[in-house]
């Protein structure tokens, strides 16, 4: 089948409100909603695009981006509502 879009994203409205949008475009979605084992719990889903929230408790962003680049995993678009351009970049 087609591949999954994974958000990872701990604000539950906007996780949601990403979800509905693109299951209504007809996209295959799976949202990450626990964040004990997200490097696993991706990789599981079988992405093939990943929407990554850089400020998640527990786990920095940052890491699970850097992870996945080093397992070939992608692409992954960085979601934030920071302000700060400087993280954008370093996530870039």
């Amino acid at each position: 089948g087609m591949a999954n879009i994974v958000i990872v994203e701990d604000d539950i409205f906007l996780r949601e409100e990403l979800q509905n949008i693109l299951q209504k475009e007809g996209y295959s979605v799976v949202s990450i909603s626990s964040f004990d084992t997200p490097i696993e719990d991706i990789l599981a889903a079988k992405p093939g695009l990943i929407l990554l929230d850089l400020n998640l408790p527990s786990i920095s962003g940052f890491q699970i981006c850097r992870t996945l680049k080093m397992k070939g995993i992608g692409p992954i678009l960085i979601l934030t509502a920071r302000n700060q351009i400087r993280d954008e970049l370093h996530a870039l």
